[in-house]
């Protein structure tokens, strides 16, 4: 997978919180730290790391229980999440970032804000979790088959629900997302966390969100509805919602030029 980032990226290993963590580096400049969601690993970010790389330093993890990182027997929390951040940065002498995440980690990003927005220069949120409690509930049992059987059959039935067109990423990141649930430990985050990094947050939580935020949505997400990010748009403060036209869950693997543009206009 990592000969699909170009320009290229290093895999590194740090031990943070005791977790150790597997992480993609490429670029120079100001730090843009990439968490990515509940279905794939640091390579999700595959289309636009390298682009992003020509502008910053950009490292991708793998969050814990995903990926190359280790998967340890914890409750996959948001508590549980930050304290790994913040840990993670510290070791990477990381004092102030720019911090995107995607999903569930779009979720673990507004809980890092709350509690360490000293680290934090400006944040994104891309089609992230916790948003609200009305999302279509029939996607569930489909993630659960897939987690208990990964195979390209079932990756397509959640890919149809997540992506406006599932076919629109390399074969190689079909395989990876498969073998990352596949790993010994894959299953903890779905299984143990039950949802406890995505819970909702409250309009009070989201009003004291205290960075400069971006908030990215697909138009045709089907997972969590546009209204989604018009909400998160409308409570918190400093805060500015796009719109991708021809995307769904995945707009940076979907629209990846678009993408890009949104992130520079934001972050210059």
């Amino acid at each position: 997978m990592l000969s699909l980032i170009d320009p290229p990226a290093q895999h590194h290993f740090i031990t943070a919180n005791g977790i150790r963590t597997s992480y993609l580096e490429a670029g120079d400049g100001p730090v843009l730290i990439l968490l990515h969601g509940a279905g794939g690993g640091a390579t999700s970010w595959y289309k636009v790391i390298g682009p992003l790389s020509r502008h910053f330093r950009v490292i991708a993890f793998d969050k814990p229980g995903y990926g190359e990182s280790d998967k340890p027997w914890a409750d996959y929390s948001k508590s549980f999440y930050t304290d790994w951040l913040k840990a993670a940065l510290d070791i990477l002498s990381v004092s102030r970032c720019y911090l995107a995440g995607s999903s569930q980690g779009g979720s673990v990003s507004i809980a890092f804000a709350l509690r360490f927005p000293e680290y934090i220069s400006k944040m994104i949120l891309v089609d992230t979790a916790g948003m609200s409690d009305e999302w279509d509930r029939r996607i569930i049992p489909r993630m659960i088959l897939y987690r208990l059987f990964p195979t390209p059959f079932w990756g397509r039935m959640l890919g149809s629900n997540v992506m406006k067109d599932p076919f629109v990423a390399d074969p190689a990141w079909h395989q990876y997302s498969m073998e990352v649930i596949r790993k010994p430990g894959g299953r903890y985050p779905f299984f143990l966390g039950r949802g406890k990094a995505v819970q909702t947050y409250s309009d009070e939580e989201l009003k004291a969100v205290p960075v400069p935020t971006l908030i990215i949505w697909g138009e045709d997400e089907a997972f969590f509805p546009v209204a989604h990010g018009e909400r998160a748009a409308v409570l918190i403060p400093d805060s500015q919602l796009v719109v991708l036209p021809g995307a769904g869950h995945l707009p940076w693997m979907e629209k990846p030029s678009e993408f890009v543009e949104a992130v520079k206009s934001f972050l210059d």
